[in-house]
């Protein structure tokens, strides 16, 4: 019995980019429409964004990565395999920002859900079986 290898590359670069880039777009749609409940972005604090970020995606990218492994399993073509992963990351996305943060929480999750979507799109799915 052979065993299938899953190449785990794209599920590390769309959340570590993800989670890069979001504070970036957060800052270009602080600059684009202000809000007058906000002191400061998220680019003013970049370090301590990035350390919360990956401490509050963690069970997102775990479901994710379950989600991964059987899109893997089940060979789903690549295009509907990008689509669900994306859609997990945004869900994910929605939900944790929703709970977690109070009168800002659409802000912070339109931009880190573009930079999913953007990144989401950007890498390549490659889900081939690897030998």
């Amino acid at each position: 019995m052979k065993t299938q290898n899953v190449d785990w590359s794209y599920l590390f670069k769309h959340s570590i980019f993800t989670l890069l880039l979001a504070p970036l777009i957060s800052q270009i749609l602080y600059y684009l429409y202000p809000n007058p409940h906000q002191t400061m972005g998220l680019l003013e604090l970049y370090p301590i964004t990035l350390l919360i970020s990956l401490i509050f995606s963690t069970p997102t990218y775990i479901f994710y990565a379950f989600a991964y492994r059987i899109l893997f399993q089940k060979q789903i073509s690549n295009l509907y395999a990008k689509g669900i992963l994306i859609s997990i990351s945004i869900a994910g996305i929605f939900i944790t920002m929703y709970l977690v943060i109070g009168n800002m929480w659409l802000d912070f999750a339109v931009a880190y859900s573009l930079s999913s979507l953007v990144t989401g799109i950007f890498f390549n799915l490659n889900f081939e079986k690897v030998k």
